[in-house]
């Protein structure tokens, strides 16, 4: 779904529920208010208000921020790749053809595989898995005198790095927020804008707007969390770019480049 549509939806919802809230408080309230009323309800809805507001700031933050070093682990390893090849320039001619191979393996079987397996949060990929493990076979199976060397141990090095990166990226692919926090934020929404229905204004159409622009505004940052709540699927999906363009650098270094 095309994420302006799907961003609509949910806030036009929540301005919805808003108008039609405000409407119909007002015209079960009207003639039945006493004085005080909004005096009694206005320092209740101002706390239930900042509590949510903590709540939901807090999320908000804290999905980004997973979001973000979402983004870093997959770069980092798509880096750690490129660089790993590039080491292997130090190797004889048959150990160097074997990982370069291995390499473009598994870096391939992540674009085209794994990328989608881990969109919907289902594990990995048996492919990049067994191409990761044939990397450390043909390491450890090399000529000890080339494994010890100074190359060798630069390549198992970042082999090592790939590894822990591709481990991170894998576990980050399958974590969300839980779903009790999830009811916890939209019950919360829904109490502190049905709150906003029980207050009264002598005028109509400034209840109405007040309302609704909270409503809408707790809807997009309810939203905001939803998108990136998964950060391999959804509209906002990190892409396997980075390792796309880690193929592109193999072929430049195979060049000579």
């Amino acid at each position: 779904m095309n994420i302006f549509v799907f961003a609509s939806i949910v806030v036009g919802f929540s301005i919805l529920y808003a108008w039609l809230g405000v409407t119909l408080g007002r015209n079960l309230m009207r003639g039945r208010i006493r004085e005080g009323h909004n005096d009694v309800l206005s320092p209740i809805f101002l706390t239930a208000g900042t509590l949510y507001a903590v709540l939901l700031a807090f999320l908000v933050i804290a999905v980004w921020e997973s979001y973000g070093e979402d983004k870093i682990t997959a770069a980092g390893e798509a880096s750690a790749l490129t660089t790993l090849y590039r080491e292997t320039n130090g190797l004889p001619d048959r150990e160097r053809l074997e990982l370069r191979g291995l390499l473009r393996e598994y870096t391939q079987a992540v674009v085209d595989d794994e990328w989608a397996i881990q969109a919907r949060g289902a594990g990995a990929s048996p492919k990049a898995r067994k191409a990761i493990g044939d990397l450390y076979r043909a390491f450890h199976t090399m000529d000890p005198h080339v494994a010890n060397s100074s190359v060798g141990s630069a390549i198992l090095g970042t082999l090592q790095t790939v590894a822990n990166d591709r481990d991170t990226r894998r576990f980050q692919s399958s974590e969300a927020l839980p779903q009790v926090l999830w009811a916890g934020l939209v019950l919360g929404g829904l109490v502190v804008i049905s709150m906003t229905f029980l207050l009264y204004m002598e005028a109509t159409w400034p209840h109405v707007v007040f309302s609704v622009l909270m409503s809408a505004l707790i809807g997009l940052m309810l939203f905001i969390a939803l998108i990136l709540n998964r950060p391999f699927a959804g509209p906002l999906a990190i892409s396997s770019e980075s390792f796309e363009h880690a193929l592109t650098v193999y072929d430049s270094v195979d060049k000579g480049y």
